[in-house]
């Protein structure tokens, strides 16, 4: 299997948003840098077939740009509490095992993406900046801290 884990792209500032978190959107900034490395990234890469996405607007909002740049439809992109802020990533990885799906994205927030990556590598420690993508490829029937890191790398860098 081949997991992409994505952390949403830039969003409104939290200080100067009037609404509750979970409302806040990505900054027109934020939508037109990651559509660009979308279109890049997938000039390089294989897409993925399945998008798997926290229930906060900024990371939906991600995960629809990414299904757009890769040809999926809305009904790909599936809205999981698991990537919600403070999601248990342990049963995260439970139904990430259990997708069909060759090329997962898994669309979320900080700290959990690095822990999620840190569970699926057996231990490493990074930093997901907005947009960045970690892309790992996990063989099926190995255990899940046997993923291997293929590639790092954000928005900023194309």
């Amino acid at each position: 299997m081949h997991v992409w884990l994505v952390r949403h792209a830039l969003a409104a500032d939290r200080e100067k948003f009037d609404g509750p978190d979970a409302d806040r959107p990505l900054t027109d900034k934020g939508r037109r840098r990651f559509r660009r490395f979308c279109r890049w990234l997938l000039d390089q890469t294989a897409a993925p077939d399945l998008i798997l996405t926290s229930p906060l607007l900024r990371a939906h909002q991600t995960a629809e740009i990414l299904a757009r740049a890769s040809g999926l439809r809305k009904s790909e992109i599936l809205v999981t509490n698991r990537l919600a802020p403070a999601g248990d990533a342990k049963e995260l990885l439970t139904q990430l095992v259990q997708q069909p799906s060759e090329r997962v994205a898994l669309v979320g927030h900080e700290p959990d993406l690095s822990q999620t990556l840190a569970l699926l590598l057996g231990g490493v420690s990074v930093q997901f900046g907005k947009g960045f993508i970690a892309s790992v490829d996990l063989p099926v029937g190995t255990p899940v801290g046997s993923g291997q890191l293929l590639w790092f790398i954000g928005p900023k860098f194309v």
